[in-house]
């Protein structure tokens, strides 16, 4: 764990102290790692989720969906140079719930607060999707890669389907 999460903690055990009962959401805690490129996270992996649908006897590529946006697909990351990365949001199937968000690149410790915060109110990747990202920024990647998990994806190349 980590200072904010100890900060976290610090305000739930004086909440509770003086009678409000609340908990910390330890399935919701954002992490930053400052690396080049930056690599921002929260919720599960993919190997995660897969193993979890697989413990409770379902199919995990019926359980489990996956959707990916990569920073060369943006128009920020194009006109600042740095293209090198990777939006990758997991997601229940059919409810559409969010499991996990990973972000690998340009300021992907900053980013991925918003998928905290949709973690945190129980949004889903439709609702991600639908969101209105404002152009260009870097942030529109969790509304494609959210867009993708939904096979709704418009900015990325296709598998073509056979004829």
């Amino acid at each position: 764990m980590l200072a904010h999460v100890a900060s976290a903690q610090g305000k739930v055990a004086v909440e509770n102290i003086m009678g409000h009962e609340t908990t910390v959401r330890y399935d919701v805690i954002p992490a930053g790692i400052f690396t080049l490129p930056e690599i921002g996270r929260v919720g599960i992996t993919e190997q995660q989720a897969r193993e979890r649908a697989r413990a409770a006897g379902q199919n995990p590529d019926e359980a489990v969906k996956v959707g990916r946006f990569r920073y060369a697909g943006l128009g920020k990351a194009q006109a600042t140079g740095d293209t090198t990365g990777l939006f990758k949001v997991i997601a229940e199937s059919p409810s559409g719930k969010i499991l996990g968000v990973h972000i690998l690149g340009a300021h992907a410790a900053d980013l991925v607060h918003e998928a905290a915060l949709a973690m945190q109110v129980g949004a889903t990747v439709t609702h991600m999707a639908e969101m209105i990202h404002a152009h260009p920024t870097l942030a529109e990647g969790l509304m494609e890669a959210a867009e993708d998990v939904e096979g709704k994806a418009i900015h990325q190349m296709r598998k073509r389907m056979p004829s």
